[in-house]
């Protein structure tokens, strides 16, 4: 059940984010009220299937937690990037790439 629960984690985590950015891009309170209760529902609600990511890694907590932030992290900042027209730099390119390959490294090693 983990390749359910990660990617459904994974877009939780996303959609959260993108609920605050688009709240704090308002001058309006309503608009800002409004990404704040959705970012935290559904954020709060994510940690549900984070439990049960390590309800199905009981012997690799630390591995869940990899593939679980690692994957919030990177699907966060590219759709945010996409969204709102920001160019990320070759350094951010690189960030990037190298949390992927830390998380491939980490996978692999994991039992």
């Amino acid at each position: 059940m983990l390749i359910v629960y990660l990617p459904v984690f994974w877009v939780m985590q996303i959609f959260a984010n993108v609920a605050f950015k688009i709240g704090s891009d308002s001058r309006k309170h309503k608009k800002w009220l409004a990404g704040f209760i959705a970012g935290n529902i559904v954020g709060a609600s994510s940690i549900y299937f984070l439990m049960k990511i390590f309800e199905s890694m009981p012997d690799n907590s630390n591995l869940a937690v990899i593939l679980a932030t690692s994957g919030a992290g990177i699907g966060s900042q590219l759709i945010l990037a996409r969204m709102f027209r920001s160019q990320l730099s070759w350094l951010q390119w690189a960030g990037i790439s190298l949390v992927f390959l830390g998380t491939i490294v980490a996978t692999m090693s994991g039992r």
